[in-house]
This record gives structure tokens, C-alpha cells and sequence, in this order.
């Protein structure tokens, strides 16, 4: 499978706003490892706050591309948009307030926004490379 320069320039732009998502996590994973903590990385609330920040502009790139798009079928980006909301952006902000709340010392919450995080990093990229598309298309 090749990957046209449109797709590419996507995953590019995409890579470069991931990498500043994900940046506060290095430096939080250096602090950790320079004071000896590294075992309560993973029960920050940080991870449910970027997959928030993920799946937010995951919302933010489709509705702008099916916008600028003139083909965009509506009712497949509105299904699109209700997955991501229901079972992403709602879930993240849930989990999000429960970690606050309780401290991040459920292993079920930690685990939760785990798969959380991996899950609005997988759409960022698959949903927003083609919601770039859409948008490179116009």
C-alpha cells in the first residue's frame, strides 16, 4: 500500500500536534525517574486529560473537514462524530474526574485511561488523517 502526498502531509501534521500532546508526559517521565517514582507514571490524571484533548481534536478536525468538504455524506460524519463522543471524549472526562476524585489509586481507573489514551491516539491519527484529507480536498 503507498502512501499518497496527501495522506503523508496529514500523518506529518498530525505526528507534529501529537508530539506536543505527548511532550508534558516526557518531561513528567523524566521527573519521575530522577526522584525514583516511575511506578506512579501511569496514575497521573494527565493521561485521561490528553485523551480528552485527542478525541476533542479528532471532533474539531472531522466537523471542519466535512464543513470545507462539499461531498462529506453528513450522516456518516454525524455517526462518526456520536461514536467518538459516546464511547471516547465522554468516557476520557468521566474517567478524567473519577482519577481526580480518587487519586489514582484505582487500578481499574489507571488501566481505564490507559485504553483510553491508546484508543484517542489510534482515531487521532486514522480519523484525522482523513479528516485532513477532507480538508486538503476542499
Amino acid at each position: 500500500m503507498t502512501m499518497n502526498k496527501s495522506n503523508q502531509n496529514a500523518l506529518l501534521i498530525l505526528l507534529s500536534e501529537y508530539l506536543f500532546i505527548f511532550l508534558p508526559f516526557l518531561v513528567i517521565g523524566i521527573i519521575k525517574i530522577y526522584r525514583a517514582d516511575f511506578s506512579t507514571f501511569f496514575q497521573a490524571a494527565d493521561w485521561s486529560f490528553a485523551a480528552s484533548i485527542l478525541f476533542g481534536q479528532v471532533i474539531v478536525k472531522l466537523v471542519s473537514g466535512s464543513v470545507i468538504h462539499s461531498k462529506a455524506k453528513w450522516q456518516r460524519v454525524v455517526v462518526l462524530l456520536s461514536f467518538i463522543l459516546v464511547l471516547g471524549l465522554v468516557p476520557s472526562l468521566v474517567v478524567l474526574a473519577l482519577i481526580l476524585i480518587d487519586g489514582g489509586v484505582s487500578s481499574f481507573l489507571v488501566k481505564t485511561q490507559l485504553v483510553l489514551f491508546s484508543l484517542a491516539s489510534v482515531v487521532f491519527f486514522w480519523i484525522g488523517s482523513a479528516a485532513h484529507a477532507m480538508i486538503e480536498e476542499g
